[in-house]
């Protein structure tokens, strides 16, 4: 099967309010097999998933009822969907905010239909090749991942965290005692995000840690290797808050 025959089992949404995205963007999809939707506000976004769920979301980061931020913390209260967003805005920290709270992506205009396109390939085959390969629970003692649901419980208290977090922790927990560099978990979590983000990694097994328990100085189930990066404990240590 090829990359367009591949492509036809795609659905994508663009929530954008410029209609010249919209058309430009639909018009290279649908060729390369994508079935494409839109809405130009958010609101009407909301109704047509709770229609039907893309694959994929591409999301303008200014609509005009509802700013980046605010979409994607609502989206990630209903979808677990890869979301990339579009935007005018290339400052570090709001990007980054963005990737905190669930974005998966992003490329800001003026922009390529061609990489947009090319980038939300790349969520949708990164997703079925988490669906596929991820057992459907983890257990470590008093914690418990639930991969289908992406549930996390510790102590039977149930845990939030973004979907960053979440698809970090899933990625090491499933591969316990393989040693990850920054590098090799930017690519398989963040994907193509730019160099910029090359401190993401650390900043977020920082807040990973937070919410385990888990402090650096004695872990218990994620290892700093010096000069390399990080792995899950093979033998998690009875440890923790």
């Amino acid at each position: 099967m090829d990359e367009t025959q591949e492509a036809a089992k795609n659905s994508l949404l663009i929530v954008d309010d410029d209609p010249g995205i919209v058309e430009v963007l639909t018009a290279y999809g649908e060729p390369w097999g994508w079935s494409v939707a839109a809405a130009g506000s958010f609101t009407e976004a909301l109704q047509q998933l709770a229609q039907h769920v893309p694959h994929v979301i591409v999301l303008d980061w200014e609509l005009p009822d509802s700013d980046g931020l605010e979409s994607i913390r609502v989206l990630r209260s209903h979808t677990t969907v890869p979301i990339l967003m579009l935007t005018v805005r290339d400052q570090e920290a709001g990007i980054i905010r963005a990737l905190q709270l669930g974005a998966d992506d992003y490329v800001v205009k003026p922009f390529s239909p061609g990489q947009v396109l090319a980038r939300c390939g790349a969520l949708r085959r990164r997703g079925q090749d988490q669906s596929e390969d991820s057992p459907g629970r983890v257990a470590v003692q008093d914690l418990v991942i639930d991969i289908p649901r992406r549930q996390v419980r510790r102590r039977d208290i149930p845990m939030e965290l973004t979907t960053l977090e979440f698809e970090l922790l899933r990625h090491l927990a499933t591969n316990p005692g393989r040693v990850w560099t920054r590098e090799e978990l930017l690519d398989r979590i963040w994907g193509d995000v730019g160099e910029v983000f090359d401190r993401a990694v650390d900043m977020e097994i920082a807040r990973l840690r937070k919410k385990l328990g888990d402090p650096v100085e004695t872990p218990r189930y994620i290892d700093t290797i010096r000069g390399v990066g990080y792995r899950w404990r093979d033998d998690p240590g009875p440890g923790g808050l």
